[in-house]
């Protein structure tokens, strides 16, 4: 086994964790959202699209200024992208 291939199969591993810990976060945020707002204006746990999750997001911020949760979604966004390069380079999708 080389050490590119044990590069990407590590890398992959974080990515797996990276997108958990994503998921869970923004799961938090949807719970801590949905608890202030009001039955009509609570977000559906299903069915998202980008306006949606920007929506959500803004509402964070506004009701929770101080919240880490956002902080804490983009940075295990951003590990999986890298992770994901790192993956696609030790598999050699890079090589000439």
């Amino acid at each position: 086994m080389t050490t590119r291939l044990i590069v990407a199969i590590v890398s992959l591993a974080c990515v797996s964790i990276c997108a958990l810990v994503a998921t869970v976060a923004n799961s938090e945020i949807v719970e801590k959202v949905n608890s202030r707002l009001t039955k009509e204006e609570q977000f559906a746990p299903v069915g998202w699209y980008w306006s949606k999750f920007q929506r959500l997001h803004r509402e964070y911020q506004r009701l929770f200024p101080d919240g880490r949760l956002l902080f804490k979604f983009w940075v295990a966004m951003v590990l999986m992208f890298a992770g994901l390069i790192v993956c696609s380079w030790g598999i050699g999708l890079f090589a000439k």
